[in-house]
């Protein structure tokens, strides 16, 4: 599930809920190789192997344009 909002500054943002397994798949390279994202995985990995269900929230930042030729197709 995603939604898009402005926040206090002004930018928009695109944040996106789903299965751990779903987010890593479209995460850029910067950010697997962050050290919060490896530290977050083996913390994840750990619950999921208790058999818990993991989520994961991503967020990115969108310029105006890009904003408004997403939105002109909705």
């Amino acid at each position: 599930m995603s939604c898009i909002f402005k926040n206090e500054d002004g930018e928009i943002v695109l944040m996106c809920k789903g299965a751990d397994s779903v987010i890593e798949d479209r995460l850029s390279p910067e950010s697997k190789g962050s050290d919060m994202f490896k530290k977050t995985k083996i913390i994840v990995d750990g619950f999921a192997n208790q058999g818990l269900r993991t989520l994961y929230l991503a967020e990115r930042k969108i310029d105006q344009i890009e904003y408004e030729n997403w939105n002109s197709q909705v």
